[in-house]
């Protein structure tokens, strides 16, 4: 499949120097911030590699800016892009990733200080802001300076109110000093939030269609009580930068939010197609991994199938989430979600979906390939809650105390799990399991305890898309209380996992169920015709709102 952009005869822009550190790219937007350069292609270099940046393709942004600087070695503003790209961003401090570990993005930024006189007075300005971020001498703990950072560019967009990448500089320096923590957990803003979400909009009315400014106000918003305001960013963020296969997926984080499922699977598809375009036309070009953030076209992959099997699930898919789980599961080692979380999304898909037998017959592999604390705890829970499904009380509860053990087993939080800690992720993993098993005891308010306590982790997972915890224990919540005849309680969870979760089926026909129970019939037919349009796509069907 070739996307539209890159047509059978497509070809890169000619390049004949041997010397080149970087690829023209087609299909690499058009969005421009004028450089004082007399080579036409360093600043159509600077432009891709600002592009590049502003797409977390960081790698390729600095390849492009090394190749600016090479075509015009005394302008400053490439030395400022890779300083720029070089240093930390939102996802790299919410990772914990060190920043500038190999000391370029200081050696750039230093050399643009060198050569500023020979830009305007505003890339002054912007080069001496961002010194700031990397001046370690004047200011030595890391926290301070990215006060200071946010400060020296807090001044910079009041002096420059009209120029959009300050702007979006501005708004990443607020998102940066927080690392995705941007919203209390009923939607309100936490401090500072609406000043970085002011920046960013700021951005987009000079420049509606810039590139990071969309880009960090998708991230900015995905958290927030009122997803559905980045949903214009979503819906232009692609055609920005359409050759990235992280810009093509990013509108996935928005498309979750709202319960635009198919639209979600949709552009993590097609941004895997698109890595895999630029791959062929970037070949063993120059790729320098010498930045804070390592994300570019080789290994966004797992990310976007992550996003295709969460999506799948949220709709009823069971072979879409379990094809893009399986796959991932190989894909994982070496991305920046490590393989742990990926190869239980395997397990936790078929749980789910209440393929017993095959969890089963998978027991004995699954349990010599669980060679960490999480992977053993998340196997326990998986093979806990077949048993329990069939109502084999002794062996769930065995499952159930070996998850337990887990809990505290030496680094059980040293592997890669997510951006939540194991321990956790199994608190709430051996409360759901709990459940499960009083519930199959008839221990209908047990079981609601337990559900009650699974839910409190679930609401207390640090926040990523997709989540640590794939499904809804809400789900379980609702079931519980209607098996236990409290219809009108059930009805108010469904609701409350229906406003993050929005418009999804499973929610949706518990809440069904709980309106039904309740004698509204006609409320109840109203949400009925809301399921079977969401569960179209689905290939399972329901009786509860979980299986």
């Amino acid at each position: 499949m070739l996307l539209p952009f890159l047509g059978a005869s497509a070809t890169v822009f000619s390049q004949s120097d041997d010397d080149a550190l970087a690829v023209l790219v087609p299909g690499g937007g058009t969005y421009s911030r004028s450089i004082d350069s007399n080579s036409v292609l360093a600043q159509t270099f600077f432009d891709q590699g600002l592009r590049m940046a502003w797409g977390f393709y960081f790698p390729e942004s600095i390849a492009s800016y090394q190749e600016a600087s090479r075509l015009d070695p005394t302008n400053p503003m490439p030395y400022w892009g890779i300083a720029h790209a070089a240093g930390p961003n939102p996802n790299s401090r919410y990772v914990n990733l060190p920043d500038d570990p190999q000391g370029a993005g200081l050696a750039a930024i230093k050399m643009a200080l060198e050569l500023s006189s020979n830009g305007s007075q505003l890339e002054q300005d912007l080069i001496n802001a961002t010194f700031v971020l990397y001046n370690r001498d004047a200011i030595p703990d890391d926290r301070e300076r990215d006060f200071a950072f946010l400060s020296a560019m807090r001044d910079l967009h009041a002096k420059y109110p009209g120029d959009a990448d300050i702007a979006t500089v501005f708004g990443e320096a607020y998102m940066n000093t927080t690392r995705w923590d941007y919203w209390e957990s009923d939607g309100s803003a936490k401090p500072g939030a609406l000043e970085g979400k002011a920046a960013l909009e700021a951005a987009m009315a000079i420049e509606p269609n810039h590139p990071g400014a969309n880009h960090l106000y998708i991230h900015l918003m995905e958290g927030s009580g009122q997803p559905e305001l980045a949903m214009p960013s979503a819906q232009k963020l692609e055609a920005t930068l359409p050759i990235s296969g992280h810009m093509v997926h990013m509108p996935g984080h928005i498309y979750l939010r709202v319960g635009e499922y198919e639209k979600a699977i949709l552009s993590n598809e097609r941004s895997q197609i698109v890595d895999d375009q630029f791959a062929e036309i970037w070949g063993d070009t120059n790729f320098p991994m010498i930045g804070t953030y390592p994300l570019s076209h080789k290994i966004h992959k797992p990310h976007a199938l992550d996003f295709v099997r969460y999506a799948n699930m949220l709709q009823g898919n069971y072979e879409g989430a379990s094809a893009a789980a399986i796959q991932n599961s190989g894909a994982g080692i070496g991305s920046l979600g490590g393989n742990n979380k990926n190869s239980a999304h395997v397990w936790i898909t078929d749980k789910v979906f209440g393929r017993w037998d095959k969890i089963h017959a998978d027991n004995a592999a699954n349990k010599e390939l669980a060679n960490t604390p999480y992977l053993k705890g998340m196997w326990a829970y998986v093979m806990g809650s077949a048993h329990a499904a069939r109502g084999h009380i002794v062996p769930a509860e065995a499952e159930l105390a070996l998850l337990r053990e887990q809990i505290t087993a030496d680094g059980v939080n040293e592997s890669g799990v997510g951006p939540t800690p194991a321990d956790h992720v199994l608190s709430l993993a051996m409360h759901a399991l709990f459940g499960e098993i009083e519930e199959a005891k008839g221990n209908f308010d047990n079981a609601i305890m337990h559900y009650g306590h699974a839910v409190d982790f679930q609401d207390n997972l640090s926040y990523t898309e997709p989540p640590d915890w794939s499904q809804s224990i809400r789900l379980y919540l609702g079931a519980a209380l209607l098996a236990a005849d409290r219809a009108d309680e059930a009805e108010v969870v469904y609701r409350e996992d229906l406003e993050w979760n929005q418009r999804n089926g499973w929610a949706t026909f518990g809440l069904y169920q709980a309106l039904e129970a309740q004698s509204r019939a006609q409320e109840a037919a109203i949400v009925k015709r809301q399921f079977d349009e969401l569960w179209r796509n689905s290939d399972v069907e329901l009786v509860r709102s979980r299986i």
